[in-house]
């Protein structure tokens, strides 16, 4: 049974130089969608831990992006690479609790920088199929 993205709670880690204008346009989809979708800006998304896609799910979050600058474009250098490791680990933790590790997905932007923040969130959530709400919200 798919679900319309929109019904869904989402939460969207995103590094900041993806976006300069990020504040302003992150605005217009978050009043579109109401509190359903929460944005999350880092100064790099290297700097992520494994525990902040625990926490988010834990709050009810459906679905967590992680949003990374391209391939060999990190102003840190591996910034991106270390956000893929730690997604990857915090997919086996949920898979090994026996939840979809699908519900985390990694994005990595194409160049060129900037991109809008809301427009390419639109873009994930058109093409993201997700099985209903997450188990975490029963509890």
């Amino acid at each position: 049974m798919d679900t319309n993205p929109s019904d869904l709670n989402i939460d969207i880690f995103f590094c900041q130089q993806i976006d300069p204008a990020q504040d302003l346009n992150r605005r217009v989809l978050e009043k579109e969608l109401g509190p359903r979708i929460k944005f999350f800006p880092l100064p790099c998304s290297g700097r992520i831990e494994p525990l902040h896609f625990l926490r988010a799910m834990e709050s009810g979050a459906d679905l967590v992006f992680l949003v990374t600058c391209p391939e060999k474009a990190c102003r840190y250098q591996q910034g991106n690479t270390r956000a893929r490791k730690r997604i990857h680990y915090a997919q086996k933790l949920i898979q090994e609790i026996g939840m979809d590790p699908e519900r985390l997905v990694l994005v990595t932007t194409r160049p060129p920088l900037p991109q809008a923040i809301d427009q390419l969130t639109r873009e994930l959530l058109a093409r993201t199929p997700v099985k209903g709400h997450s188990l975490l919200r029963r509890l």
